[in-house]
């Protein structure tokens, strides 16, 4: 049986695995009958699927398993079980069934894209998630900071059970496996250090603490860091913060020292601030 073929019956699926836009008034109880789609952003969500698509292609001429397609197409099955609807809609829009794993896969990742667009913070810990599960994936064997991390999620789980529901519905597949807990726990780390770093830079800037500030930005990405913590503080949308930030990066190299650059850095940000009227 060719896996990449949905017209065979996945699991809870008893009239088979594909959505048809029509003929739906006899279907089981888990499809349901497709509704309208008004959603503008649907030729978006067409083009990221087939970018994916083209994407798991290439992944499966170098994987004769086909492990990244079979995983997504099995999450699509899970999820499809409680949104048939939306499902549906889809594939009314389009006039065309989800008729292989792989546009099952590419439906999916697709999918998370929107959400990872739409949800600022849940698209960086999804994407640190993604970057720690490839780390780990490269360890010989299982570090001690990866079964700390492991033990981490179980308890982490029992305590927060709604806040790992919210991740796996937003990212459209469930935690599965010990990497992806493990992944999970150092990437909501990471997260949580970035957000003390740039709290931390506000709070320097409130004390005028420009010396210490400076020493900061010059690390690293902390230009960046900086940039998106006053863009947050003052309510400049991500093109704007952009425009700022190439003008930064343009007068870095002119200013004394990194003190003056960071004082001045919150001078335009707030005086873009007030000229847009965010603030007084």
């Amino acid at each position: 049986m060719d896996r990449n073929n949905r017209s065979h019956k996945p699991k809870g699926t008893p009239e088979g695995g594909r959505y048809e836009a029509k003929n739906t008034g006899a279907a089981p109880d888990d499809v349901a009958a497709p509704t309208p789609v008004t959603d503008d952003g649907h030729a978006r969500f067409v083009s990221l699927m087939e970018g994916h698509y083209g994407r798991l292609l290439e992944l499966e001429e170098r994987d004769v398993r086909h492990r990244t397609t079979r995983r997504w197409a099995a999450a699509f099955d899970r999820w499809r079980a409680g949104h048939a609807d939306e499902a549906g809609a889809f594939v009314a829009r389009r006039r065309d069934p989800i008729s292989s794993d792989r546009e099952a896969a590419a439906f999916m990742l697709a999918r998370r894209d929107l959400q990872r667009e739409r949800d600022p913070e849940f698209g960086e810990l999804d994407r640190w998630v993604d970057a720690e599960i490839e780390r780990l994936r490269q360890e010989p064997k299982p570090s001690k900071k990866h079964v700390d991390a492991i033990d981490a999620f179980e308890r982490h789980r029992r305590r927060h059970p709604d806040e790992i529901r919210a991740y796996e519905e937003k990212r459209g597949k469930e935690i599965s496996g010990t990497r992806e807990a493990a992944a999970y726990m150092l990437a909501k780390a990471r997260q949580l250090n970035e957000q003390v770093r740039r709290d931390n830079m506000l709070a320097l800037a409130d004390e005028k603490e420009w010396d210490a500030l400076g020493e900061r930005i010059a690390e690293g990405d902390g230009v960046g860091q900086y940039s998106r913590a006053l863009a947050g503080r003052y309510g400049l949308d991500p093109e704007r913060e952009r425009i700022l930030l190439e003008d930064t990066d343009a007068h870095m190299g002119e200013e004394a020292d990194p003190g003056t650059a960071a004082r001045g850095m919150d001078r335009r940000y707030r005086l873009a601030a007030r000229l847009l009227g965010n603030i007084d």
